[in-house]
């Protein structure tokens, strides 16, 4: 019995920086996806394995902490 060939090649290293720097540099998932030939769930899935936060996620997680830290100052 053959195996199913994959959709996608394997994400090489040299793929995981690059996803690494333009999240880093704030580029949204779908721009990411755009410049490494990868779906956007290929890109969040991703990010998630290697623990890489992406642009909206930030802002989320940013928005959070200010919550936080102004219900910790009593405001």
């Amino acid at each position: 019995m053959s195996k199913r060939p994959l959709a996608r090649p394997p994400w090489t290293p040299e793929q995981d920086e690059q996803l690494r720097a333009l999240a880093t540099s704030g580029e949204s998932p779908a721009a990411i996806a755009q410049r490494l030939s990868r779906s956007v769930s290929a890109i969040d899935n991703r990010a998630r394995k290697l623990r890489i936060v992406l642009a909206p996620l930030r802002k989320k997680l940013l928005r959070r902490l200010v919550e936080i830290r102004l219900k910790s100052k009593g405001k």
